[in-house]
């Protein structure tokens, strides 16, 4: 029987309301044998039938209220509290003089409910007692034989026995299909590390092997060496963060990859963070094309040969800055920045966001676009 605040695992909560839903029924039941006993039997104290009926009703009440606080619902406190209602309700028809058992399966319902509290044990100690009432009962009461009384506590312990033993199984068999699936998890992610690891080593031997080959045959020429090893460093930061990424479809990636091809065609640099991630989009696949736009621009008229790309994904929205300590311009002077006014600033308002073009001639430039997350 716990005595913490342990979290209730997901067959206990199943089991839980199992227990209550039984209650349930059996409140019900004992108040159809209530009303049959008010009509029928006149020799039955009415204030102590109704009563009972009033205080097992209320108890229902608090039953479902607390089982409503899982953490709390299999304490010893509760379930002997429990029990001196269930003692009482199954005692009240030898105390009101009653010739039939008014109390239906309403004890039935508390040797259940320390079967879930406590498994097989709790639940036979609280099926004895029961017993230990039909017996002492059973001594003022003429009409009733040592058959009933037999058959009443053969009740009580078969349903402890069974409800004690059928928990214990259930649970045996939840933390047993857990262990499976932790295994089969652990299996299945060692699977993916070895097949991820096989991926890197094939290749680094026909990627990377292949380029650093090709500076050795000419390694005279600085700057065909430094774009050959800056064109193997972006190729393999994009195959590692493809296998990292949980995306199919990667953001990041997309950045990385135009910025590539930016250095690739106009034989500039570009220094690439981004921080964080999302699956794309067409909106997003917008942005990525405004950015392109942004660096191309920057490659072409700033006059630097190094570019500097921020990206910066949050849930609400996307941010991506462009930057340059080229030669910049003067946004206010006719026709200046006409491209970037189409293609970056009027593309990112069809499309919802926003786009801050911020520049001074001899201080470089800087473009500020931002999206906001249509998933958010």
């Amino acid at each position: 029987m716990r005595s913490g605040t342990r979290d209730v695992p997901p067959i206990d909560d199943t089991l839980r309301w199992v227990v209550v839903g039984f209650r349930l029924l059996s409140i019900v039941w004992m108040g159809a044998l209530v009303g049959a006993t008010l009509a029928d039997d006149p020799g039955a104290h009415r204030g102590v039938v109704a009563w009972t009926l009033a205080l097992a009703a209320a108890w229902t009440g608090v039953t479902v209220a607390h089982a409503l606080r899982p953490r709390w619902f299999r304490t010893a406190p509760w379930v002997v509290a429990d029990g001196l209602v269930a003692v009482w309700v199954s005692v009240s028809p030898f105390l009101a003089g009653a010739q039939d058992l008014f109390f239906g399966g309403y004890p039935l319902s508390w040797v259940l409910m320390a079967a879930y509290a406590g498994g097989p044990w709790p639940a036979l100690a609280g099926a004895l007692v029961l017993a230990a009432g039909q017996v002492v009962g059973a001594f003022g009461e003429a009409g009733r034989t040592a058959t009933q009384v037999a058959g009443d506590i053969g009740v009580f312990v078969v349903a402890a026995l069974a409800a004690g033993w059928g928990v214990a199984a259930l649970r045996r068999y939840d933390r047993a299909r857990n262990q499976a699936v932790e295994a089969l998890e652990a299996e299945r992610a060692a699977r993916r590390r070895a097949h991820d690891r096989a991926e890197i080593a094939a290749h680094l031997h026909d990627s990377v092997l292949q380029t650093l080959a090709l500076i050795q045959q000419d390694p005279g020429d600085p700057r065909r060496v430094a774009g050959l090893a800056r064109g193997q460093e972006r190729e393999l930061r994009q195959y590692i963060e493809q296998i990292a990424s949980p995306f199919t479809h990667s953001l990041r990636a997309a950045l990385r990859r135009t910025a590539g091809e930016v250095e690739d065609v106009h034989l500039v640099r570009v220094d690439i963070v981004v921080v964080g991630d999302c699956e794309m989009d067409d909106r997003l696949e917008a942005l990525v094309q405004a950015a392109r736009e942004a660096l191309v621009n920057a490659a072409r008229y700033s006059g630097t040969d190094t570019i500097s790309l921020f990206g910066e994904v949050g849930e609400a929205g996307v941010s991506i800055t462009v930057r340059d300590r080229g030669s910049g311009f003067d946004p206010n002077r006719v026709g200046a920045g006409r491209g970037i006014a189409e293609s970056i600033v009027g593309r990112m308002e069809r499309h919802g966001g926003t786009a801050e073009v911020h520049s001074r001639p001899g201080e470089g430039t800087e473009i500020d676009l931002h999206l906001v997350r249509h998933d958010a």
